[in-house]
């Protein structure tokens, strides 16, 4: 009963998610039965399944790049209204129309710091920014939610640094 059971909620999922992202694997793809058991997430609904599967699509990182590299006509027109900053050959304009090349937000959890080209930083205003530059910094204890400032510089370079830390480190928004 219980693996007719699992079978119907992977069905199910994988059904409602046939017009996600073809590079897009759910969890039911990804881990093994063990894992999908010992998680407890037998224990979710078919739908609250799929509204999990389709949170994680949205926000995986191979997503974030596609949608950055070939923006749909709807994610076009939601941009419209979005704050543009920090995207190539955009207006340096916040969502009031205010020229500021200055963000301020708040990592998203913990923080310990970047690690070489590519550390991902997504903030609290949705954006997200990724290390564009070989370089390390590391705080000495995680830290959560640290608050940050994204800042235009010379050459149309973007700079995120940490309050309370001297380091900054190029960065280049991708979401």
């Amino acid at each position: 009963m219980m693996k007719n059971l699992l079978f119907f909620i992977f069905a199910l999922s994988i059904s409602s998610l046939a017009n996600a992202a073809g590079s897009f694997s759910t969890l039911e793809e990804r881990m093994s039965g063990t894992d999908f058991k010992e998680t407890g997430l037998q224990k979710l609904t078919a739908d609250e399944l799929a509204a999990l599967n389709e949170w994680l699509r949205r926000h995986s990182v191979a997503t974030l790049e596609n949608s950055a590299a070939h923006p749909s006509s709807s994610a076009a027109s939601a941009r419209s209204t979005e704050d543009l900053r920090g995207f190539d050959d955009q207006p340096d304009n916040d969502p009031d129309g205010k020229d500021s090349k200055l963000i301020n937000a708040t990592i998203v959890g913990p923080f310990t710091g970047w690690d070489r080209k590519g550390t991902l930083f997504k903030l609290s205003n949705g954006m997200v920014w990724q290390q564009s530059e070989k370089d390390t910094f590391y705080t000495k204890q995680p830290v959560n939610n640290p608050e940050v400032t994204v800042e235009k510089g010379f050459m149309g370079i973007w700079r995120l640094s940490l309050a309370g830390y001297d380091d900054t480190v190029r960065v280049k928004r991708i979401q």
